[in-house]
Protein backbone atom coordinates (compact mmCIF):
# COMPACT_ATOMS: atom_id res chain seq x y z
CA UNK A 1 0.00 0.00 0.00
CA UNK A 2 2.85 2.34 0.86
CA UNK A 3 4.57 1.59 -2.46
CA UNK A 4 1.35 2.27 -4.34
CA UNK A 5 0.85 5.61 -2.62
CA UNK A 6 4.45 6.64 -3.28
CA UNK A 7 4.18 5.54 -6.87
CA UNK A 8 1.00 7.59 -7.37
CA UNK A 9 2.63 10.63 -5.83
CA UNK A 10 5.74 10.18 -7.95
CA UNK A 11 3.67 9.93 -11.12
CA UNK A 12 1.73 13.08 -10.22
CA UNK A 13 4.93 15.02 -9.53
CA UNK A 14 6.45 13.84 -12.79
CA UNK A 15 3.26 14.85 -14.60
CA UNK A 16 3.38 18.30 -13.00
CA UNK A 17 6.99 18.81 -14.12
CA UNK A 18 6.18 17.80 -17.71
CA UNK A 19 2.80 19.42 -18.21
CA UNK A 20 2.39 22.51 -16.02
CA UNK A 21 3.91 25.98 -15.99
CA UNK A 22 6.62 25.58 -13.37
CA UNK A 23 7.47 29.29 -13.28
CA UNK A 24 3.89 30.18 -12.36
CA UNK A 25 3.71 27.31 -9.87
CA UNK A 26 7.08 28.22 -8.35
CA UNK A 27 6.18 31.90 -7.90
CA UNK A 28 2.93 30.90 -6.23
CA UNK A 29 4.77 28.54 -3.86
CA UNK A 30 7.37 31.15 -2.89
CA UNK A 31 4.70 33.79 -2.27
CA UNK A 32 2.76 31.34 -0.10
CA UNK A 33 5.90 30.60 1.93
CA UNK A 34 6.56 34.32 2.33
CA UNK A 35 2.98 34.61 3.55
CA UNK A 36 3.51 31.90 6.17
CA UNK A 37 6.64 33.65 7.50
CA UNK A 38 5.02 37.08 7.59
CA UNK A 39 1.81 35.80 9.17
CA UNK A 40 3.76 34.08 11.92
CA UNK A 41 5.60 37.32 12.59
CA UNK A 42 2.52 39.57 12.36
CA UNK A 43 0.17 37.37 14.40
CA UNK A 44 2.46 36.51 17.31
CA UNK A 45 1.35 39.36 19.63
CA UNK A 46 -2.33 39.07 18.69
CA UNK A 47 -2.37 35.28 19.05
CA UNK A 48 -0.65 35.53 22.44
CA UNK A 49 -3.22 38.07 23.64
CA UNK A 50 -6.24 36.11 22.36
CA UNK A 51 -5.18 32.53 23.06
CA UNK A 52 -2.22 32.72 25.44
CA UNK A 53 0.14 31.20 22.87
CA UNK A 54 1.91 32.64 19.85
CA UNK A 55 1.11 30.01 17.21
CA UNK A 56 -2.70 29.54 17.14
CA UNK A 57 -3.35 32.01 14.31
CA UNK A 58 -0.44 30.54 12.36
CA UNK A 59 -1.95 27.08 12.86
CA UNK A 60 -5.29 28.31 11.53
CA UNK A 61 -3.59 29.79 8.48
CA UNK A 62 -1.72 26.55 7.82
CA UNK A 63 -5.00 24.62 8.01
CA UNK A 64 -6.50 27.02 5.46
CA UNK A 65 -3.39 26.57 3.33
CA UNK A 66 -3.77 22.77 3.40
CA UNK A 67 -7.40 23.09 2.30
CA UNK A 68 -6.27 25.54 -0.36
CA UNK A 69 -3.67 23.10 -1.67
CA UNK A 70 -6.47 20.57 -2.08
CA UNK A 71 -8.41 23.20 -4.04
CA UNK A 72 -5.28 23.89 -6.11
CA UNK A 73 -5.05 20.18 -6.98
CA UNK A 74 -8.73 20.11 -7.98
CA UNK A 75 -8.21 23.11 -10.24
CA UNK A 76 -5.11 21.57 -11.78
CA UNK A 77 -6.47 18.10 -12.52
CA UNK A 78 -10.15 18.74 -13.34
CA UNK A 79 -10.39 19.77 -17.03
CA UNK A 80 -11.32 23.46 -17.08
CA UNK A 81 -14.05 22.86 -19.66
CA UNK A 82 -16.04 20.99 -16.98
CA UNK A 83 -16.54 24.14 -14.89
CA UNK A 84 -19.05 25.74 -17.25
CA UNK A 85 -21.38 22.75 -16.84
CA UNK A 86 -21.80 23.60 -13.17
CA UNK A 87 -22.38 27.36 -13.60
CA UNK A 88 -26.20 27.33 -13.09
CA UNK A 89 -25.92 25.30 -9.88
CA UNK A 90 -22.96 27.37 -8.66
CA UNK A 91 -24.84 30.64 -9.26
CA UNK A 92 -27.80 29.30 -7.28
CA UNK A 93 -25.52 28.25 -4.41
CA UNK A 94 -23.89 31.70 -4.38
CA UNK A 95 -27.30 33.38 -4.33
CA UNK A 96 -28.42 31.30 -1.34
CA UNK A 97 -25.16 31.89 0.56
CA UNK A 98 -25.26 35.64 -0.08
CA UNK A 99 -28.80 35.75 1.27
CA UNK A 100 -27.94 33.60 4.30
CA UNK A 101 -25.00 35.80 5.27
CA UNK A 102 -27.36 38.78 5.62
CA UNK A 103 -29.59 37.00 8.17
CA UNK A 104 -28.77 37.92 11.81
CA UNK A 105 -27.76 34.84 13.76
CA UNK A 106 -26.54 33.06 10.62
CA UNK A 107 -24.20 35.61 9.10
CA UNK A 108 -21.18 36.39 11.28
CA UNK A 109 -20.65 40.10 11.87
CA UNK A 110 -17.23 41.69 12.38
CA UNK A 111 -16.61 45.43 12.57
CA UNK A 112 -20.10 46.33 11.37
CA UNK A 113 -19.91 44.10 8.28
CA UNK A 114 -21.85 40.85 7.93
CA UNK A 115 -19.75 38.92 5.40
CA UNK A 116 -18.99 35.52 6.91
CA UNK A 117 -20.60 32.16 7.60
CA UNK A 118 -19.12 30.02 10.37
CA UNK A 119 -17.97 26.58 9.20
CA UNK A 120 -16.34 24.99 12.22
CA UNK A 121 -12.85 26.47 12.66
CA UNK A 122 -13.16 28.37 9.39
CA UNK A 123 -15.15 31.49 8.57
CA UNK A 124 -16.37 31.25 4.98
CA UNK A 125 -16.90 34.43 2.95
CA UNK A 126 -19.46 33.79 0.16
CA UNK A 127 -18.19 36.66 -1.99
CA UNK A 128 -14.91 34.76 -2.40
CA UNK A 129 -16.81 31.88 -4.01
CA UNK A 130 -18.76 34.36 -6.12
CA UNK A 131 -15.58 35.62 -7.82
CA UNK A 132 -14.62 32.40 -9.68
CA UNK A 133 -18.27 31.53 -10.32
CA UNK A 134 -18.95 34.85 -12.08
CA UNK A 135 -15.68 34.50 -14.00
CA UNK A 136 -16.79 31.11 -15.33
CA UNK A 137 -20.27 32.45 -16.09
CA UNK A 138 -19.01 35.42 -18.13
CA UNK A 139 -16.35 33.31 -19.90
CA UNK A 140 -19.01 30.75 -20.84
CA UNK A 141 -21.39 33.48 -22.00
CA UNK A 142 -18.75 35.12 -24.19
CA UNK A 143 -17.82 31.76 -25.66
CA UNK A 144 -21.45 30.97 -26.55
CA UNK A 145 -22.54 34.46 -27.65
CA UNK A 146 -19.58 35.68 -29.68
CA UNK A 147 -21.81 36.85 -32.50
CA UNK A 148 -23.84 39.25 -30.30
CA UNK A 149 -21.28 40.54 -27.79
CA UNK A 150 -20.87 43.74 -29.81
CA UNK A 151 -24.56 44.51 -29.25
CA UNK A 152 -25.47 46.22 -25.99
CA UNK A 153 -28.91 44.76 -25.29
CA UNK A 154 -28.16 41.23 -26.47
CA UNK A 155 -24.49 41.00 -25.55
CA UNK A 156 -23.62 43.34 -22.67
CA UNK A 157 -26.90 43.95 -20.84
CA UNK A 158 -27.55 40.28 -19.81
CA UNK A 159 -24.18 40.19 -18.05
CA UNK A 160 -24.86 43.54 -16.37
CA UNK A 161 -28.18 42.24 -15.03
CA UNK A 162 -26.59 39.12 -13.53
CA UNK A 163 -23.78 41.22 -12.07
CA UNK A 164 -26.32 43.67 -10.64
CA UNK A 165 -28.28 40.97 -8.79
CA UNK A 166 -25.24 39.49 -7.07
CA UNK A 167 -23.30 42.69 -6.46
CA UNK A 168 -26.32 44.36 -4.87
CA UNK A 169 -26.29 41.59 -2.26
CA UNK A 170 -22.57 42.14 -1.69
CA UNK A 171 -23.21 45.88 -1.18
CA UNK A 172 -25.70 45.03 1.58
CA UNK A 173 -23.01 43.21 3.61
CA UNK A 174 -21.41 45.84 3.02
CA UNK A 175 -18.30 44.99 0.99
CA UNK A 176 -17.71 47.87 -1.40
CA UNK A 177 -14.14 46.83 -2.21
CA UNK A 178 -15.20 43.43 -3.57
CA UNK A 179 -17.93 45.08 -5.64
CA UNK A 180 -15.38 47.35 -7.31
CA UNK A 181 -12.99 44.45 -7.89
CA UNK A 182 -15.60 42.13 -9.43
CA UNK A 183 -17.24 44.84 -11.55
CA UNK A 184 -13.93 46.01 -13.03
CA UNK A 185 -12.84 42.46 -13.82
CA UNK A 186 -16.07 41.41 -15.50
CA UNK A 187 -16.35 44.60 -17.57
CA UNK A 188 -12.77 44.11 -18.73
CA UNK A 189 -13.58 40.52 -19.71
CA UNK A 190 -16.61 41.67 -21.70
CA UNK A 191 -14.48 44.30 -23.47
CA UNK A 192 -11.83 41.73 -24.36
CA UNK A 193 -14.64 39.47 -25.54
CA UNK A 194 -15.57 41.96 -28.24
CA UNK A 195 -17.90 44.54 -26.70
CA UNK A 196 -17.72 48.06 -28.10
CA UNK A 197 -15.65 50.55 -26.07
CA UNK A 198 -18.64 52.92 -25.88
CA UNK A 199 -20.80 50.25 -24.27
CA UNK A 200 -18.12 49.52 -21.66
CA UNK A 201 -17.56 53.23 -20.94
CA UNK A 202 -21.31 53.73 -20.53
CA UNK A 203 -21.45 50.76 -18.15
CA UNK A 204 -18.50 52.13 -16.19
CA UNK A 205 -20.22 55.50 -15.97
CA UNK A 206 -23.36 53.83 -14.63
CA UNK A 207 -21.38 51.90 -12.03
CA UNK A 208 -19.50 55.10 -11.18
CA UNK A 209 -22.72 56.99 -10.48
CA UNK A 210 -24.03 54.16 -8.31
CA UNK A 211 -20.65 53.95 -6.56
CA UNK A 212 -20.57 57.68 -5.92
CA UNK A 213 -24.01 57.53 -4.36
CA UNK A 214 -23.03 54.56 -2.18
CA UNK A 215 -19.86 56.31 -1.03
CA UNK A 216 -21.41 59.59 -0.04
CA UNK A 217 -24.62 58.09 1.33
CA UNK A 218 -22.62 56.53 4.17
CA UNK A 219 -20.58 58.79 6.42
CA UNK A 220 -17.82 56.25 7.09
CA UNK A 221 -17.18 55.79 3.34
CA UNK A 222 -17.01 59.54 2.81
CA UNK A 223 -14.60 59.79 5.76
CA UNK A 224 -12.34 57.21 4.09
CA UNK A 225 -12.12 59.42 1.03
CA UNK A 226 -11.32 62.49 3.13
CA UNK A 227 -8.70 60.63 5.18
CA UNK A 228 -7.16 59.28 1.96
CA UNK A 229 -6.72 62.83 0.66
CA UNK A 230 -5.08 64.00 3.90
CA UNK A 231 -4.57 61.18 6.45
CA UNK A 232 -2.42 63.38 8.73
CA UNK A 233 -5.32 65.75 9.31
CA UNK A 234 -7.01 63.17 11.54
CA UNK A 235 -4.13 60.80 12.22
CA UNK A 236 -5.61 59.50 15.47
CA UNK A 237 -8.98 58.52 13.99
CA UNK A 238 -9.92 58.12 10.31
CA UNK A 239 -6.34 58.47 9.09
CA UNK A 240 -4.81 56.30 11.82
CA UNK A 241 -4.43 53.07 9.82
CA UNK A 242 -2.75 54.57 6.78
CA UNK A 243 -0.48 56.75 8.92
CA UNK A 244 0.69 53.66 10.81
CA UNK A 245 1.29 51.98 7.45
CA UNK A 246 3.44 54.93 6.37
CA UNK A 247 5.42 54.62 9.61
CA UNK A 248 5.98 50.92 8.92
CA UNK A 249 7.32 51.65 5.45
CA UNK A 250 9.48 54.49 6.74
CA UNK A 251 10.92 52.40 9.57
CA UNK A 252 11.95 49.62 7.19
CA UNK A 253 14.54 51.63 5.31
CA UNK A 254 16.67 49.68 2.85
CA UNK A 255 17.04 46.35 4.64
CA UNK A 256 14.31 46.43 7.33
CA UNK A 257 14.38 46.16 11.10
CA UNK A 258 14.70 42.37 10.89
CA UNK A 259 12.26 39.48 10.50
CA UNK A 260 10.03 39.30 13.57
CA UNK A 261 11.10 42.71 14.93
CA UNK A 262 8.23 44.86 13.65
CA UNK A 263 6.95 47.48 16.07
CA UNK A 264 3.74 48.24 14.17
CA UNK A 265 2.44 44.69 14.74
CA UNK A 266 2.38 45.44 18.48
CA UNK A 267 -1.26 46.63 18.16
CA UNK A 268 -0.38 49.92 16.43
CA UNK A 269 -1.35 48.96 12.86
CA UNK A 270 -4.92 47.56 12.57
CA UNK A 271 -5.36 44.48 10.35
CA UNK A 272 -1.59 43.96 10.37
CA UNK A 273 -1.90 40.27 9.43
CA UNK A 274 -4.69 40.63 6.85
CA UNK A 275 -5.13 43.68 4.59
CA UNK A 276 -1.91 45.42 5.75
CA UNK A 277 0.47 42.46 5.85
CA UNK A 278 2.62 44.14 3.19
CA UNK A 279 3.28 47.05 5.56
CA UNK A 280 4.73 44.62 8.12
CA UNK A 281 6.81 43.02 5.37
CA UNK A 282 8.12 46.47 4.38
CA UNK A 283 9.05 47.27 7.97
CA UNK A 284 10.81 43.97 8.65
CA UNK A 285 12.46 43.32 5.26
CA UNK A 286 12.86 46.89 3.99
CA UNK A 287 12.94 48.13 0.41
CA UNK A 288 14.92 45.07 -0.68
CA UNK A 289 12.17 42.75 0.54
CA UNK A 290 9.44 44.95 -0.94
CA UNK A 291 11.06 44.96 -4.38
CA UNK A 292 11.70 41.20 -4.24
CA UNK A 293 8.06 40.40 -3.45
CA UNK A 294 6.81 42.86 -6.06
CA UNK A 295 9.10 41.21 -8.62
CA UNK A 296 7.66 37.81 -7.69
CA UNK A 297 4.13 39.12 -8.21
CA UNK A 298 5.13 40.70 -11.54
CA UNK A 299 6.61 37.40 -12.76
CA UNK A 300 3.60 35.45 -11.49
CA UNK A 301 1.10 37.74 -13.23
CA UNK A 302 3.13 37.77 -16.45
CA UNK A 303 2.99 33.98 -16.54
CA UNK A 304 -0.76 34.11 -15.81
CA UNK A 305 -1.45 36.25 -18.88
CA UNK A 306 0.96 34.18 -20.97
CA UNK A 307 -0.99 31.05 -20.07
CA UNK A 308 -4.35 32.52 -21.04
CA UNK A 309 -3.03 33.80 -24.39
CA UNK A 310 -1.81 30.29 -25.27
CA UNK A 311 -5.09 28.58 -24.33
CA UNK A 312 -6.41 26.21 -27.02
CA UNK A 313 -9.97 27.57 -27.13
CA UNK A 314 -11.94 30.75 -26.55
CA UNK A 315 -13.49 29.62 -23.25
CA UNK A 316 -10.02 28.90 -21.86
CA UNK A 317 -8.76 32.30 -23.04
CA UNK A 318 -11.68 34.17 -21.52
CA UNK A 319 -11.54 32.28 -18.24
CA UNK A 320 -7.76 32.54 -18.02
CA UNK A 321 -7.90 36.25 -18.73
CA UNK A 322 -10.57 36.75 -16.08
CA UNK A 323 -8.55 34.89 -13.45
CA UNK A 324 -5.38 36.79 -14.40
CA UNK A 325 -7.25 40.10 -14.26
CA UNK A 326 -8.88 39.52 -10.88
CA UNK A 327 -5.56 38.44 -9.33
CA UNK A 328 -3.84 41.48 -10.88
CA UNK A 329 -6.48 43.84 -9.53
CA UNK A 330 -6.21 42.29 -6.06
CA UNK A 331 -2.43 42.76 -6.01
CA UNK A 332 -2.51 46.31 -7.39
CA UNK A 333 -5.40 47.45 -5.17
CA UNK A 334 -3.88 46.01 -1.99
CA UNK A 335 -0.43 47.49 -2.63
CA UNK A 336 -1.99 50.83 -3.58
CA UNK A 337 -3.99 50.94 -0.35
CA UNK A 338 -1.09 50.12 1.99
CA UNK A 339 1.09 52.74 0.26
CA UNK A 340 -1.61 55.40 0.48
CA UNK A 341 -2.32 55.57 -3.25
CA UNK A 342 -5.98 54.58 -2.84
CA UNK A 343 -8.60 54.76 -0.06
CA UNK A 344 -8.61 51.81 2.33
CA UNK A 345 -10.53 48.73 1.19
CA UNK A 346 -10.88 45.32 2.77
CA UNK A 347 -8.94 43.41 0.11
CA UNK A 348 -6.25 40.85 1.06
CA UNK A 349 -2.92 40.39 -0.72
CA UNK A 350 -3.10 37.08 -2.65
CA UNK A 351 -1.13 34.19 -1.08
CA UNK A 352 0.43 36.48 1.56
CA UNK A 353 -2.42 37.81 3.73
CA UNK A 354 -3.99 35.79 6.52
CA UNK A 355 -7.31 34.43 5.34
CA UNK A 356 -9.48 31.37 4.96
CA UNK A 357 -11.91 31.42 2.05
CA UNK A 358 -9.85 34.07 0.22
CA UNK A 359 -6.73 31.90 0.25
CA UNK A 360 -8.63 28.75 -0.73
CA UNK A 361 -10.41 30.41 -3.67
CA UNK A 362 -7.20 32.10 -4.86
CA UNK A 363 -5.44 28.73 -4.92
CA UNK A 364 -8.41 27.16 -6.71
CA UNK A 365 -8.31 29.86 -9.42
CA UNK A 366 -4.55 29.40 -9.76
CA UNK A 367 -5.10 25.66 -10.22
CA UNK A 368 -7.66 26.32 -12.96
CA UNK A 369 -5.19 28.65 -14.66
CA UNK A 370 -2.52 25.96 -14.52
CA UNK A 371 -4.99 23.53 -16.06
CA UNK A 372 -5.73 25.98 -18.88
CA UNK A 373 -1.99 26.17 -19.62
CA UNK A 374 -1.46 22.43 -19.26
CA UNK A 375 0.72 20.77 -21.93
CA UNK A 376 -0.43 17.14 -22.30
CA UNK A 377 2.55 14.88 -22.83
CA UNK A 378 4.92 17.78 -22.19
CA UNK A 379 4.30 19.37 -25.61
CA UNK A 380 3.44 23.06 -25.41
CA UNK A 381 0.00 23.77 -26.78
CA UNK A 382 -0.61 26.54 -29.25
CA UNK A 383 -3.76 28.46 -29.97
CA UNK A 384 -5.54 27.08 -33.03
CA UNK A 385 -4.46 28.79 -36.21
CA UNK A 386 -7.92 28.44 -37.64
CA UNK A 387 -11.37 28.97 -36.20
CA UNK A 388 -12.46 32.08 -34.37
CA UNK A 389 -9.85 34.78 -33.63
CA UNK A 390 -8.34 35.19 -30.21
CA UNK A 391 -9.96 37.28 -27.53
CA UNK A 392 -7.51 40.14 -27.76
CA UNK A 393 -7.65 40.19 -31.55
CA UNK A 394 -11.42 40.57 -31.32
CA UNK A 395 -11.08 43.37 -28.79
CA UNK A 396 -8.80 45.39 -31.07
CA UNK A 397 -10.17 44.30 -34.39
Amino acid sequence: MKTTWRGWLGRRLAQAVREYDLVLLGCMAILAMVGVLMIYSATTPLSDRLYGTSWILLRNHLLHLIVGLGALAIGMFVPYSHWKRWVPLALLICLVLLLLVLIPGIGHQVGGARRWLRLGMMNFQPVELLKPVLLVYVASYLDRKQDVVHQFFRGVAPNLMVMGVFLSLVVLQPDFGSVVLIALTLLLMIFVGGAKPGHILASLAGFGLIGGYLIFSQAYRAQRIMSFLDPWQDRFDTGFQIVQSFLAFGSGGWSGVGLGDSRQKMFFLPDAHTDFIFSILAEELGLIGVLAVMALFALFLWRCFSVCLAAPDDFGRYLGFGISAVLSFEVVLNLSVVMGLMPTKGLPLPFVSYGGSSLVMTLLMTGVLLNIGRRPGGVRRRAHAGGSPTAIARAHG
